[in-house]
């Protein structure tokens, strides 16, 4: 017993160490992309005692779920303002936890897989070992990244660091017996609920713990009969609650949401993903990775790649299900990489069609997975030579799949290191898609290459022109209208940004432009009566314009001095 413990206190430094290297580089790393409305620009999370604010923002921009994500950027508002190194030290404690919790849920799936049945000795260096390896794997590889170095995310750590623990306490709940095991099925119902109030993809949490009991806990069919009646009843209560709740339901994100592609297109487009995802699961080379990947939709279920795709998904799942008998623990993950997956991989229509941040807990599963191939390798090795060259050979591959994967993450770090340096990278990789060139432009902006910017945003626009969907042209335009301004060609950023007002009436940034141009012309009735909408339709405006240059011309004017006060 002190050894287990002994062990399980150096596997616990061991980890903490190695993210702390992966991520050093990081913790400088500023702001990015949806980092900027979501925390920057946010209004809602600037007081934590304004708990009313707190609540009003929580119904206006997350529809009450990611309650928890929220509220941990308004603590880290409140103790570091917009220094953005204390955002990164959170995410990367959660990663650790995460972690952690891998490695001790890792045990338990490798002693069920091994030994068929029942719950893990107290001491098996082996299964402490293939764990270790496991937990290192999630820890390292450089998908990880997305969740961890981009701010926002924290969404995604969040709810799978919930997930699980829930999923760790169930474990340890279903073979316990009297207080022990109702305190860690309430405690896995607790998490649950935290998991949701983080992220809508932990409604899949009870799918994977009906899948766990039937597997390793269940040892009849006569059980099985029993649990099935329960869980028919707890998965028709989810499913109406996913189909007409959750954010208006299903049935509404299906057919009363605009979208260029069908459900049965996107679960065609999501099978091309999904092999996609496996690409980088296995080798993430530099050149795959991508922080906006541009991924064309299928139309056809005859069409390459998408025949095959499907084929190979199915496949899998059938191997998945005849494993069950021989290796249970690798079936178990096998089925629930794809639960997890599910919400964002299915039939529901979502505009990023390929994310990596969405593989940061599906990678738990597949490094199980690949931990149990190494597992299988050493012991084909030892048949077939020695036990001494079977644990060399897999050693030796081991370090490799580690150091890689360690040294892409670093890599992957540098990329984040400020907008330019993302972008760029993002946009030699999806050279056609516009919202990569507009937040190249953006990052050109920030660091005042205005013709760049320019440029950019041209590009931008020229790639809307063959978009369904005009909605985000809006941001490209207000970039170009903007720029051109600083550019001094104020009559022609005047012309682009009212374009921009047409598309979207209620577009706050562009009526501000539009009244700092004016200001700076001397148009001061037309500057004021937009400022007055900018100030309306966004408060933030209000404070802006106090500091604002653009505004000496009007300061000292009563209806200014007002809207500002």
């Amino acid at each position: 017993m002190k050894d287990d413990k002994k062990f399980h206190y150096i596997v616990i430094t061991f980890l903490t160490l190695l993210a702390i290297a992966l991520y050093l580089n990081s913790l400088r790393n500023p702001f990015h992309f949806d980092d900027i409305p979501s925390i920057v620009e946010n209004p809602y999370i600037r007081d934590l005692k304004d708990i009313p604010l707190f609540l009003k923002g929580l119904e206006v921009r997350t529809n009450w779920f990611r309650v928890l994500p929220t509220l941990s950027f308004a603590i880290n508002y409140h103790y570091h303002g917009l220094n953005v190194f204390g955002y990164h030290l959170v995410n990367l404690i959660l990663h650790i936890l995460s972690g952690i919790l891998v490695y001790f849920i890792s045990r338990n799936l490798f002693a069920l897989g091994l030994k068929k049945s029942g719950p893990l000795d107290p001491w098996n260096k082996r299964i402490d070992l293939l764990s270790l390896l496991t937990a290192a794997i999630f820890i390292s590889h450089p998908i990880q990244v997305n969740t961890v170095t981009y701010v926002v995310e924290r969404n995604e750590g969040l709810a799978s660091l919930f997930y699980l623990i829930g999923l760790f306490l169930f474990m340890k709940g279903s073979f316990s017996k009297g207080l022990l095991k109702v305190l860690s099925f309430s405690g896995a119902i607790v998490t649950f609920l935290f998991a949701i109030l983080s992220k809508e993809i932990s409604f899949t949490l009870p799918i994977v713990l009906i899948l766990f009991d039937l597997l390793f806990v269940c040892k009849n069919r006569q059980m099985i009969k029993k649990r099935l009646l329960v869980y028919l009843g707890v998965s028709i209560l989810l499913i109406l609650s996913l189909l007409f709740f959750v954010r208006g339901g299903i049935f509404t994100l299906l057919f009363r949401t605009a979208h260029p592609w069908t459900p049965w297109e996107n679960l065609l487009t999501q099978s091309n993903v999904i092999i996609q995802y496996f690409k980088l699961l296995l080798l993430p080379l530099p050149r795959w990775l991508n922080v906006d990947h541009d991924f064309q939709v299928s139309r056809s279920f005859f069409e390459y790649p998408t025949i095959l795709s499907v084929s190979v998904i199915l496949l899998l799942l059938i191997f998945a299900g005849i494993l069950i008998k021989k290796n249970r623990s690798v079936s178990f993950s096998i089925f629930c990489f794809f639960i997890v997956l599910s919400p964002t991989s299915s039939i529901i229509p979502i505009w990023d069609i390929m994310v990596e941040y969405r593989l940061y807990l599906p990678l738990f599963f597949y490094a199980f997975v690949l931990t149990s191939g190494l597992h299988y390798l050493n012991n084909l090795f030892a048949q077939h030579w020695s036990k001494r060259s079977g644990q060399v050979i897999v050693l030796g591959v081991s370090i490799l799949i580690l150091g890689f994967y360690s040294i892409t993450t670093i890599e992957r770090n540098r990329i984040f290191k400020d907008g330019l340096t993302l972008w760029t990278d993002a946009a030699k990789k999806s050279p056609n898609k516009m919202r990569v060139h507009h937040n190249l432009g953006r990052a050109y902006w920030g660091k005042g290459r205005i013709d760049e910017a320019i440029r950019e945003g041209e590009i931008a626009l020229r790639l809307s022109a063959d978009l369904d969907i005009k909605e985000n042209v809006k941001y490209v335009l207000n970039l170009l209208g903007g720029a051109y301004f600083l550019k001094g060609e104020s009559d022609k950023a005047l012309r682009i940004l009212q374009r921009a007002i047409e598309i979207d009436p209620n577009f706050a940034t562009s009526y501000y432009n539009v009244s700092c141009i004016d200001a700076k012309k001397q148009e001061k009735e037309r500057a004021l009566e937009y400022l007055k909408k900018a100030i309306l339709l966004d408060p933030k405006y209000k404070e802006k314009a106090k500091g604002d240059k653009d505004f000496d011309s009007l300061r000292g004017e009563k209806e200014f001095d007002e809207m500002i006060k």
